[in-house]
């Protein structure tokens, strides 16, 4: 019998680390004492929306409004405003349209790339074409986070690719104790086992040890409910997203399991 989420999550102590990273003006910290940023907002934003927990949408409003835009210069800070955005339905302000308007496709990085197609998405627009795609074959001595970005650029554009090449490779990537390095042979990190269970999510695959895997996840968890890179490690909210967003995933992989 397959279990749901909540069956061996407590998602109440997930909950109440993320109101605890929370500030009383709007936006989250990595410590309550430290200003908001924005990836912590974005990853606690979306993390809450996983577990269906409604947000103080008024609350991330002011703290949107608090926002140095001189310091926004990344395809990825802007896609995680664009986000922000949008997922809580609110209106851009003239900086974020702006930003909008720059072309960093056209910089030929597998970062500007992915970014770009995640915020068009979120607008609904086209994918913007690129020039080479030589670049983007797979290459053994990549790393998970890398591969994670080019598989999704690929399957973006419907462009084929020898899958059956990538996913043994990714599974190769698990670990004794569940979790996966940044490739074969490495050390377990939550980034990585999140980037590994997306890829093998995206290309209709498992790991190779299920249930090792949600085991490794579930012993990062920390006393104050958050998640760490690994066991007996530091709170993070990216990781906690990581992990949640993780459990979700083998939740689903188990459902499609014959």
């Amino acid at each position: 019998m397959v279990r749901q989420l909540g069956d061996w999550l407590e998602v109440a102590r997930v909950i109440q680390y993320l109101k605890v990273h929370e500030q009383e003006e709007g936006g989250f910290s990595l410590i309550p004492s430290l200003n908001p940023d924005i990836e912590d907002t974005y990853y606690a934003i979306r993390t809450l929306q996983m577990l269906s927990r409604r947000t103080d949408r008024r609350k991330t409003r002011n703290y949107l409004k608090t926002i140095d835009w001189s310091q926004v210069n990344s395809p990825r800070t802007t896609y995680m405003l664009v986000y922000l955005h949008v997922g809580l339905d609110i209106k851009f302000p003239h900086p974020l349209r702006n930003l909008l308007n720059n072309d960093w496709i056209e910089s030929q990085t597998l970062d500007a790339w992915y970014f770009t197609d995640a915020i068009r998405q979120l607008l609904h627009k086209p994918f913007k074409p690129i020039v080479s795609f030589s670049s983007l074959k797979f290459h053994r001595q990549e790393n998970l986070q890398t591969l994670r970005k080019r598989i999704s650029v690929l399957l973006n554009r419907g462009i084929d690719f020898k899958s059956q090449e990538i996913i043994p490779w990714v599974q190769s990537c698990q670990n004794g104790d569940g979790g996966f390095g940044f490739y074969p042979g490495t050390t377990s990190f939550m980034e990585n086992t999140y980037c590994a269970l997306d890829i093998l999510s995206k290309l209709k695959d498992t790991p190779p040890r299920i249930d090792a895997c949600k085991e490794y996840i579930l012993n990062c968890q920390t006393k104050s409910g958050g998640f760490g890179r690994a066991p007996i490690s530091f709170p993070f909210i990216e990781s906690t997203f990581h992990a949640v967003s993780g459990l979700l995933m083998l939740e689903k992989m188990e459902r499609s399991d014959p």
